[in-house]
């Protein structure tokens, strides 16, 4: 609402193929991980910048699974039932053991999960009375490995009974997400491996990664500082660096709420 607002127009599905898909603009702004940026520069990157890219590494997958529930997830923990994301891995060393399961190419048998309960904070996200849930957990990338299953008995082990109002579910694997978006390489959702050298260059070692040697042409997703997560900074960052480079404009523009 707000970008329609200011004037901006949105074009859904519609599937961008190179840059000269897009109309004239002195600003564009890619949400796309470096493999993305390679097909759509379509041979008009450096030669050197490319082959940086190309060496981008990208880690490991997720699986998710969606649930429609007769009735909320009895968590054993009360606290849990008004906790729109809750984490489910058990202790530390339980954690780090699936964990390092996954790094070893194999899927873990209790599995750490990540599992959001949307319907907490916004009951129209399913009908009255019914509650939605979504989970996801890492496997190897490019896993065809349905985690159903695992991501049920990881959660029936701390809500005894989930099983009971599950009226439904649907199971997206590893290479199901990567068909889903190209961005999400062998399933990885973080837009590239989150290691010590690609923390420092990311995609590639630069004082202002998010700009490109295209001209106007900036790179704004997870696969550039700070890396994953939702915070939005690697968005804000290559804003501000477009905002400096093509309008020399230097201070933050003001973004907090006002009032009339």
């Amino acid at each position: 609402d707000d970008l329609l607002a200011h004037g901006g127009e949105i074009y859904p599905d519609t599937h961008i193929r190179r840059l000269s898909d897009l109309p004239k603009a002195r600003i564009v702004l890619l949400d796309v991980t470096p493999r993305a940026l390679i097909e759509l520069a379509d041979g008009a990157l450096p030669t050197a910048y490319a082959r940086s890219l190309a060496r981008f590494r990208y880690g490991n997958g997720v699986a998710k699974v969606d649930f429609a529930l007769s009735g909320p997830v009895p968590w054993s923990a009360e606290s849990l039932r008004h906790a729109p994301t809750v984490h489910v891995g058990g202790t530390r060393a339980q954690i780090a053991r699936a964990e390092n399961s996954v790094a070893r190419g194999k899927h873990a048998a209790e599995p750490y999960v990540l599992v959001s309960q949307p319907s907490i904070v916004d009951p129209t996200r399913a009908p009255a009375g019914q509650h939605a849930l979504w989970a996801y957990t890492h496997v190897p990338r490019g896993s065809d490995n349905d985690q159903t299953e695992p991501i049920t008995r990881q959660i029936e082990r701390y809500a005894p009974g989930f099983r009971d109002v599950i009226l439904a579910s649907a199971s997206r694997t590893a290479r199901d997400m990567a068909a889903y978006n190209p961005n999400h390489i062998g399933g990885d959702i973080a837009a590239g491996d989150v290691s010590m050298p690609q923390l420092i260059a990311r995609p590639v070692l630069s004082t202002n990664p998010w700009r490109t040697p295209l001209p106007g042409v900036y790179l704004c997703s997870s696969s550039t500082p700070p890396g994953p997560g939702v915070h939005g900074l690697a968005g804000y960052r290559a804003a501000l660096s477009a905002l400096r480079h093509e309008y020399d404009i230097r201070e933050p523009p003001e973004l907090s709420p006002t009032r009339s």
